[in-house]
């Protein structure tokens, strides 16, 4: 009588077949930062010629904000640019973050966006380049500006990817810009004349403008910021002035200020700083109060003699106060950055469809079968296009899981990979791809069908697995090679479908209809991967499929280091 499985058996084979995907994970995404990295960001003056034409070189970047000063050949600023990267580096759109270029006038104000570099979805991105509304509903808004939200239309059929390009963008300009009337930085000698046990100044992270000063020992002693550039455009009697703003140790009260530089009246200005009552009016104040005090009702005057330069001073101190305010604000909880759209309520029905059809007897009713085929096809394919695919893990694998942009997706994600692996069950494939739902309402309707040869058949079962390592190949190399071609699922978003995917579906979907299931049997790397991982219960046993995938890791880490030789 043959030994009982061990019942350690089970768990062993889940953990170790999860830990076969976490480490292929783990190695794309790995490899993809090393990649990134040795990109770097330089920009080719040539590359922004659209947008200046007399372009010949770039200023230095600014460490804060990322932005660069284009100049001419003589050096005279023709305006300003900004990349994206790195603070869009981790909003991802369908499968990957994009690095867009903004270009700004003097004065700060956008005249043109661009794509530089996308690892989003080849089609997508084909699809929101052609559409160049987009780009232009940019046009207009000004870098530095924390208090204006515009309304951006993503792209119909590339939502994702646009929304992404987007947030990145307005990102990006929320951040306080930078000067090019007062390109200064804030130096630890002019600290020190107000603050002389200063030893160090640190960039305050994740908020732009502002450094930390700390002594000798490492004790922050205050933070300081600028009002410029939010105060460039503010014109006393006849030019703006630039303040340093000398905050608490926790960036919450003004203590002092002190003036940098103005283009204003050297009398006025004289007069001004001179005045001591005027210099201290604000210290002591927060920020969240000085950002929103009404000058005349808190009787506010300027200096006499000196009106108009002395309001301008306070009128920059007010609009800085009131953007270091917004950027105060508590962080909201997670769940509040999720992206919820109307659509997706109409998709949890079709996932609670699935779910009843995956785990109970409804689905041995025919009609049940028809209605939930007809959701599938119908919307949760054609309207809303939501499959998983290789593109998508790959580029959630490099990137980091978009659960705030596409939550449904993320959703239907997980239930493709645990219910297979905790119940055996074949959720995605048997009862949620839009796919397979089509194959199986073209089985048998010709009356003539093609039997494949045993051995033939035993072939061609393997492709889906040789996909599967010509995937792992692209990624861990770093091929420019487009993934979600080698699916059908892109082309059931025919907008923005390439010809790849196009290609795929229908031979398929053509094959299924002389050969059940062709593509999900002989071509599906996704169905491939799902079936690696589903536990088939007490008959299942390590076996050679385990040892190919342990095979596979280690290829892996040789590719790894291979490719960076």
């Amino acid at each position: 009588m043959p030994a009982a499985p061990s019942r350690l058996n089970p768990i062993f084979l889940r953990l170790y077949r999860a830990g076969i995907l976490v480490a292929i994970a783990w190695l794309m995404h790995t490899q993809h930062r090393w990649f990134m990295a040795q990109e770097g960001s330089t920009l080719d003056p040539t590359r922004l010629r659209d947008f200046f034409p007399a372009a010949a070189s770039l200023g230095p970047r600014d460490p804060d904000t990322g932005v660069q000063r284009v100049l001419d050949g003589s050096g005279v600023v023709l305006g300003m640019v900004a990349q994206t990267s790195p603070l869009s580096d981790k909003i991802i759109g369908y499968s990957g973050p994009t690095n867009t270029l903004i270009a700004c006038d003097p004065q700060g104000k956008v005249i043109g966006v661009r794509v530089l570099r996308s690892d989003d979805t080849p089609d997508h991105m084909a699809e929101i380049i052609r559409h160049r509304a987009f780009f232009n509903s940019f046009k207009g808004l000004k870098l530095g500006d924390t208090t204006s939200r515009p309304k951006i239309d993503a792209v119909s059929g590339a939502t994702l990817t646009s929304t992404a390009i987007a947030e990145g963008v307005l990102r990006r300009l929320g951040q306080p810009g930078t000067s090019l009337r007062f390109p200064d930085a804030i130096t630890l000698e002019e600290v020190k004349a107000v603050v002389p046990e200063a030893a160090t100044l640190t960039p305050v992270k994740d908020r732009a403008g502002i450094l930390e000063v700390k002594d000798a020992s490492g004790k922050v002693l205050a933070q300081v910021t600028r009002t410029s550039p939010a105060s460039d455009a503010i014109v006393g009697y006849k030019g703006p002035a630039d303040t340093l703003m000398v905050l608490d140790p926790t960036g919450e009260k003004l203590v002092s200020i002190r003036l940098r530089k103005s283009f204003d009246t050297k009398d006025y200005v004289a007069d001004m700083a001179a005045d001591s009552y005027f210099m201290s009016l604000f210290n002591g104040m927060s920020v969240q109060k000085l950002g929103t005090l009404d000058f005349k009702e808190a009787k506010v005057e300027g200096v006499s003699g000196a009106t108009e330069t002395s309001w301008a001073l306070a009128e920059g101190l007010k609009r800085r106060a009131a953007q270091l305010a917004t950027a105060a604000v508590p962080t909201p909880p997670w769940y509040t950055h999720i992206t919820w759209k109307a659509a997706d309520w109409g998709m949890l029905v079709v996932l609670v469809v699935s779910l009843l059809m995956t785990f109970t007897s409804l689905r041995g009713k025919r009609w049940m079968r028809w209605v939930h085929h007809a959701l599938l096809i119908g919307y949760a394919g054609l309207f809303s296009g939501a499959m998983i695919s290789q593109g998508l893990f790959v580029g959630w694998a490099r990137h980091g899981v978009a659960w705030q942009s596409a939550p449904m997706l993320v959703l239907v994600a997980a239930l493709a990979l645990i219910t297979p692996w905790l119940w055996r069950r074949g959720f995605y494939c048997h009862h949620y791809c839009p796919h397979g739902a089509l194959q199986q309402v073209l089985a048998h309707r010709l009356k003539w069908q093609l039997k494949v040869p045993h051995k033939l058949g035993k072939a061609l079962e393997q492709v889906p697995w040789l996909l599967l390592i010509f995937i792992l190949v692209v990624a861990m190399f770093g091929l420019e090679v487009n993934v979600n071609a080698l699916e059908p699922f892109d082309a059931w978003l025919i907008r923005v479908a390439g010809w790849g995917t196009i290609t795929v579906a229908i031979v398929g979907l053509v094959a299924s209809l002389f050969i059940p299931m062709a593509y999900c049997r002989y071509g599906c790397p996704t169905g491939a991967l799902l079936k690696f991982v589903r536990y088939a219960g007490h008959g299942d046993a390590f076996g050679k499929r385990d040892v190919a995938a342990l095979v596979l890791v280690a290829a892996a880490v040789g590719m790894l280091y291979l490719a960076r030789m």
